[in-house]
């Protein structure tokens, strides 16, 4: 009896173990790449304590959040009035989380159809030895594959829902700047100029580039946000 008590204690506290091991908590920034149904905010609930945490959906890199979730998985709620006059929860997206304890949850348009997330929402590490200083993370939204000409220097081309990390060009001007060339692959192989701008190499932040079609005008889009990581206490340039 008693070596049957102390397995049952035993095997009460691995479980205990293991599901601890399951939580993660983790600081985190969100972007929305754009606000759908009038969703501008969303909560999580955090594993220990169950305490309930507003995350509003800016359509710029957020400020910092802290969360701890019960699994591998971040899964993101709206909070609505049932007909009893009670709140109800509806999942509105989810996704895995990272390797790292920082993460950038990035929030898109999710599938059309009933019972479908509204949101998608993909994870990325963003510490800064998996996204460093002086480089550029391009994502690439588009249906299509992609490929980014750094001063007459061309990319390895992206494949559609994949991103990549380079760093600035070193053929710059007197001001840092150089020139770049966004690229999509069209459906005939050939490649169309989507953008044609200048960016600035520095190393004192990091750049997100989201390059995508537009739904509404079927046209190729990169927008761009800069970055500077808030526990890094940078002067912004």
């Amino acid at each position: 009896m008693k070596h049957f008590r102390f397995l049952t204690i035993l095997f009460f506290l691995f479980a205990a173990i293991s599901r601890a091991g399951e939580e993660r908590k983790i600081t985190f920034r969100t972007l929305c790449l754009e606000q759908v149904g009038g969703i501008d905010k969303v909560v999580i609930f955090n594993a220990v304590g169950g305490n309930r945490t507003e995350i509003p959906l800016y359509t710029d890199v957020s400020p910092e959040l802290k969360g701890v979730f019960k699994t591998n998985e971040a899964a993101f709620y709206l909070e609505k009035t049932g007909p009893d006059g009670k709140p109800v929860l509806e999942l509105v997206g989810k996704c895995p989380i990272g390797k790292s304890e920082r993460q950038l949850f990035l929030f898109l348009p999710g599938g059309e159809g009933e019972g479908k997330p509204v949101y998608q929402v993909r994870s990325f590490d963003d510490d800064t030895r998996s996204f460093g200083m002086g480089f550029i993370r391009a994502i690439n939204l588009a249906p299509v594959p992609v490929r980014f000409v750094l001063s007459g220097a061309t990319t390895p081309e992206i494949p559609p829902g994949k991103h990549v990390q380079f760093p600035h060009s070193k053929r710059v001007n007197d001001y840092n700047m150089y020139p770049v060339v966004v690229e999509f692959r069209s459906t005939t192989g050939e490649w169309v100029k989507g953008q044609s701008v200048s960016w600035k190499a520095t190393e004192r932040r990091r750049e997100i580039v989201l390059t995508l079609v537009d739904a509404r005008f079927k046209q190729p889009t990169v927008r761009m946000y800069t970055d500077f990581p808030p526990w890094m206490e940078l002067t912004p340039e």
